[in-house]
């Protein structure tokens, strides 16, 4: 894998610190939860925060949708300059996913699209023509925004797509047609004019024979803006979250020259015309489709990142907000919440960034690897989606100002969670791989600890009968699944948790600091056991929860809870989340200063302290 050189970056002169503690439990977990790449992550993280994005009041949704373009450009020159290096680093670029999706909302929509889906395929299947040169060499400074046109009308569908490329060997090239309503693409971000050059898929026609679906380089919009040729694009209403410019595209005859085929060297057009390629015509789809897989990985990451800088704020908010005698981090209808939340963020972090550190030293083309990204990617944007849901409630009506950053938050992560289509469906497909012979039940981290806590075992074995039954054709074993496919999601959860708990326990293994090891083994505790209990009627069921250990579940859940809920302040500040930054109410010291700044109005009545007119009054 690609890496750029860190001492080819350069933080803005006017950045922050770049992050770090010198209290060794927090640099402990922030090392857990961050990694060891602590110089990349200050360079991403200062270049991110000198955008200067953040939520926007008083502007159009069309508006909002346009600034992606603008952000991009300013952070690809801020890293180097080069989107193929960015997108050939994937610490680097999920690193810009992390930090763009706590600092700048309007950033993300665009990035995967660009760095992963369009960067990365020509990268991945290019063949070096003038023709894919050309366009990359667009992409990479960002002068053109990178597009993925995947799904249609009718569904994304795989391999029984219904946009066509018919061959024509008296051009040398492909027409691009949709020949139905259900083929038309859909929600591609290509409404306003601006340069925009992707990757299309589309069913390769050849003297009227069916060749499977492929990938194809495509320029869309031509640099001042205006639709090629053969193209139609109908913007589509308003999303209620992440503004972003999403049209509905319809082909009509538009050309494209033979190298617009990315096929790598395993699906060519020979010069007699016709396609090269070993693979099946079903199979076709799913060997180029593996680019999403870098995509899928980013986004997870960067839907826990939004999650962490949502509990950090929660928690600067709720330590200085003080209602009666006792602050508001200190009361219980806050203080269970976020520890189970911190539990949550926490392990789910940890595994991302344990599947980054594995991708970043992969083979290309690794189908385990694409693997571990189906299973990350709704894994940790549903946990985030649910903390940051938690956060919106717990900070009722602050929180539900866009000037607070939480509901911008949210829609990252909406967006995240909708990429793709419905993220069921990649649970559904992971979970049905041990049908075809590989078994995710089988996975596992690099060095996990040969011993695992009894808890953890239990979601082992809950994991292991699911699969054995899918096996079967047995759904029953997963519960209250009603057909092959809910159990199918089952399964890719259990498994997903499975990992989540081990990557938690393993870094309280390794932790460096006998506070952190303490911390970390609470978070995989309540991570797992806040699980199972709520799976009681399960592991009752399969005769795996007597009463004595449901006992011990609820006892060590308690404990554990105990011990998070005494280390709050050192595991949010692990997230590094750069508060002083965001400009928010609930990121400063006091809420109370800030918006008496927002408004202007000073402290006193006509001069005088409201005391001194309290004392008139009763006087």
């Amino acid at each position: 894998m690609t890496t750029v050189d860190v001492a080819c970056l350069q933080a803005p002169q006017d950045a922050p610190t770049p992050p770090g503690s010198t209290d060794p439990t927090v640099a402990s977990l922030s090392a857990a939860v961050l990694g060891s790449h602590r110089q990349l992550h200050g360079l991403v993280r200062a270049a991110v925060i000198a955008l200067d994005d953040s939520p926007c009041s008083g502007t159009t949704y069309a508006e909002e949708a346009g600034q992606g373009l603008a952000l991009l450009r300013a952070v690809i020159a801020k890293l180097g300059g080069s989107s193929a290096a960015i997108a050939a680093d994937p610490r680097l670029r999920g690193m810009l996913c992390e930090w763009a999706a706590i600092a700048a909302p309007h950033l993300v929509p665009v990035l995967t699209g660009h760095f992963d889906l369009s960067v990365g395929a020509i990268t991945a299947l290019g063949n070096g023509s003038k023709y894919q040169d050309e366009l990359a060499a667009e992409l990479d400074d960002g002068r053109a925004l990178g597009e993925l046109a995947l799904t249609e009308l009718g569904g994304t569908n795989g391999a029984d797509q219904g946009t066509t490329a018919t061959w024509d060997g008296t051009r040398d090239g492909f027409w691009l047609d949709s020949p139905t309503v259900s083929s038309w693409k859909f929600m591609p971000n290509i409404a306003l004019p601006s340069g925009r050059i992707g990757v299309t898929t589309a069913r390769l026609i050849v003297d009227g024979a069916d060749e499977g679906v492929l990938p194809f380089l495509v320029r869309f919009r031509e640099s001042n803006g205006s639709l090629v040729p053969g193209l139609h694009v109908q913007t589509l209403p308003d999303k209620s979250w992440a503004p972003m410019d999403h049209a509905m595209i319809r082909y009509n005859a538009l050309f494209v020259p033979r190298d617009a085929l990315l096929g790598g060297d395993w699906a060519v057009m020979g010069p007699s015309g016709q396609l090269e390629c070993d693979i099946a015509p079903r199979a076709r789809w799913h060997r180029a489709i593996g680019m999403l897989g870098e995509g899928r990985l980013d986004l997870a990451n960067a839907a826990a990142a939004a999650a962490r800088g949502g509990l950090a704020l929660l928690h600067q908010y709720t330590s200085s907000r003080k209602p009666g005698s006792t602050v508001m981090a200190e009361r219980g209808t806050v203080r269970r919440d976020v520890v189970s939340a911190l539990a949550t963020v926490t392990a789910t972090s940890i595994l991302g960034r344990a599947v980054q550190d594995m991708r970043a030293e992969a083979t290309d083309g690794d189908p385990v690897q694409a693997m571990w990204s189906m299973l990350t990617k709704p894994l940790l944007a549903y946990a985030a989606h649910s903390v940051l849901l938690t956060c919106r409630q717990r900070g009722a009506a602050q929180a539900s100002l866009r000037v607070n950053w939480i509901g911008d938050w949210i829609g990252v992560v909406e967006g995240i969670i909708t990429a793709e289509g419905e993220s069921q469906v990649l649970l559904k497909q992971a979970g049905m791989a041990v049908t075809a012979g590989l078994d995710i039940t089988a996975l596992r981290l690099r060095n996990q600890p040969s011993h695992l806590p009894w808890y953890v075992r239990m979601l082992t074995e809950r994991e292991l009968v699911i699969a054995a039954g899918l096996r079967s054709e047995n759904y029953t074993a997963a519960g209250t699944a009603i057909d092959m496919d809910t159990a199918a999601i089952e399964l890719a959860t259990a498994t997903g948790e499975r990992l989540a708990a081990v990557a938690a326990f393993s870094a309280s293994q390794r932790a460096a600091d006998p506070t952190a090891r303490a911390v970390l083994e609470s978070v995989a505790a309540v991570y797992v056991l806040e699980r199972i209990y709520a799976r009681g009627a399960w592991f009752a069921a399969h005769r795996q929860m007597s009463p004595r250990r449901a006992n011990a579940v609820e006892v060590e859940l308690l404990r554990h809870r105990r011990v998070l809920a005494d280390h709050v302040d050192q595991l949010v500040a692990a997230f590094e989340v750069p508060l002083d930054a965001l400009d928010a109410p609930m990121a400063s010291e006091s809420y109370l200063e800030w918006w008496k700044a927002w408004a202007g109005w000073p402290s006193s009545v006509f001069g005088r302290s409201l005391r001194e007119v309290s004392w008139e009054v009763a006087g």
